[in-house]
């Protein structure tokens, strides 16, 4: 659950791990950055996407969209979010069938 250093800049080591620590079934949805309101150039390398998301959220790690609060965690290899969603959506899926 990293990020990548260059992306951090502001955050110490300790308030990342404050903000980690979050637990989304108590956290003040109110003190959430809504997700929507937050612009990401999708060009730009990793490191750089990171650092901007980083600059406009309150918390890297936990956010809202509109009513739900969101929980994420990052690493450097493994499944992308694309092939993750459609994990997700093939697991619904069969739920259903």
């Amino acid at each position: 659950m990293r990020l990548a250093a260059g992306a951090l800049a502001g955050f110490t080591p300790e308030e990342l791990r404050e903000m980690a620590a979050v637990d989304v079934r108590t956290v003040d949805i109110d003190t959430l950055t809504d997700l929507r309101d937050i612009a990401i150039d999708t060009k730009a390398p990793v490191e750089k996407k990171l650092a901007s998301f980083a600059r406009q959220t309150k918390n890297p790690y936990v956010n809202r969209i509109g009513d739900y609060v969101v929980k994420v965690c990052y690493q450097k290899e493994g499944s992308t979010i694309n092939e993750k969603m459609e994990e997700y959506i093939r697991r619904l899926a069969e739920v259903y069938v």
